[in-house]
């Protein structure tokens, strides 16, 4: 049987019984394990996406319980195997400026309001050092930052031209006029990986907003993680595999080796 194309001649999938050709045409696409069949992908059209994996969701201080801090070994091992086969790394944080506040819909002060009883832009205090944790998710703020080894990472990437940082101010980092879109269109890219916290808000959030979008979505199961009940993880993984794809980390590196 061959293969069946669906798209047009600029932007196409090949599909066949041996899995699903996402490469748009180009030779030496990359074979990728997933969750229901095996995909080639092309690693200087396809980004991996992080989202939101900064302090005031992974620091201790911050945050009751593990959001994710027990994934960065194998997150760190993911970017560097991304860097080296050409596929750009997108740190995408939340962060806010005086302006962003005055378009906030109620809806979404009241959701991250529940959170910590805290508004957008309100100190949370400081660190037991004396370090000023800032205004709630303000661009700048210490609690805006990537976490840990995370940030030295992400600058060390963003120097040598692999790594970007963006900036959403909606929980979905393609809601609107958000920075992402435009990056994403601009670098003719066709595949997005995703990984991050939380996986069922602002990960699903926007590999959602992903696909309404037009992108291949493919969630990188072990580089995304939430606080919330399994329940919730195991519906984006379904909503996911009707949409796209679901992976590993380790098979992702695979396919980038």
């Amino acid at each position: 049987m061959s293969a069946l194309k669906f798209g047009n001649e600029f932007n196409y999938w090949l599909k066949s019984e041996k899995g699903t050709d996402l490469t748009r045409g180009v030779a030496g696409g990359r074979p990728l394990k997933t969750g229901k069949e095996e995909v080639l992908i092309n690693p200087k059209r396809s980004a991996l996406v992080i989202i939101d994996m900064q302090n005031y969701f992974l620091h201790e201080k911050c945050c009751n319980g593990k959001l994710g801090r027990e994934m960065i070994p194998t997150m760190i091992e993911s970017v560097k195997a991304a860097r080296k086969a050409g596929m750009p790394v997108v740190w995408c944080n939340m962060g806010f400026h005086k302006a962003d506040l005055k378009t906030i819909p109620p809806s979404y002060l009241y959701s991250s309001y529940r959170r910590d009883k805290k508004v957008f832009g309100e100190s949370i205090g400081a660190l037991d050092d004396g370090t000023d944790m800032g205004g709630k998710l303000a661009k700048g703020s210490w609690n805006a930052q990537l976490y840990g080894p995370l940030k030295e990472l992400a600058d060390e990437g963003i120097a040598a031209g692999t790594d970007v940082w963006l900036w959403k101010n909606r929980y979905s980092g393609l809601t609107g006029s958000q920075p992402l879109n435009l990056w994403l269109e601009e670098n003719d890219i066709t595949t997005t990986f995703f990984g991050g916290v939380n996986t069922d808000i602002c990960v699903w959030g926007t590999m959602a907003d992903a696909y309404y979008l037009g992108y291949d979505i493919i969630l990188v199961k072990d580089l995304a993680a939430t606080g919330n009940p399994d329940y919730v993880t195991q519906t984006a993984y379904f909503a996911t595999e009707m949409r796209g794809w679901t992976t590993d980390a380790a098979s992702l590196e695979a396919a980038l080796a």
